[in-house]
C-alpha cells in the first residue's frame, strides 16, 4: 500500500502510456489481495456467529472479485488505457452501492 502514491504519481504522469496504467492496476490487485487475506482472519474470528459469518464470506467475495477485476485491467491497458480507467473507476462504484442485507435492514 505504501507504493500507491509512487505509482498514482507515475500513471499522472504519464496518463496514456500502458505500463504506468498496468503498474498503478498491478499495485491496487496486491492491495486487494492483502485486504481479502486480512478479511479471512477477520471471518475466522467471528466463525462462531453465523450472521456475521455470511456477511463476511460476501465481503470476501467482493474482495476477491475486485482483485481479479485490478489484475484484468492491468492486463488490459495494454489494449487501452481507457478500458482499465473504467475499471478504475468501477470498482469503488461497486463498493458504493449498498449491501443487499444492509439496505433490506435499514427500512
Amino acid at each position: 500500500m505504501s507504493l500507491t502514491p509512487f505509482v498514482t504519481d507515475f500513471m499522472g504522469r504519464n496518463p496514456r502510456a500502458p505500463f504506468p496504467v498496468a503498474l498503478y492496476g498491478l499495485n491496487l490487485a496486491m492491495c486487494g489481495f492483502a485486504f481479502w487475506i486480512l478479511r479471512i482472519e477477520i471471518a475466522r474470528q467471528h466463525r462462531h456467529d453465523p450472521e456475521m459469518s455470511e456477511y463476511h464470506s460476501r465481503v470476501q467475495v467482493k474482495n476477491l472479485f475486485s482483485g481479479f477485476l485490478y489484475l484484468s485491467a492491468a492486463a488490459l491497458a495494454h489494449v487501452s488505457v481507457y478500458i482499465s480507467y473504467f475499471i478504475y473507476v468501477l470498482i469503488p462504484a461497486i463498493y458504493f452501492l449498498p449491501e443487499k442485507k444492509l439496505a433490506a435492514d435499514s427500512e
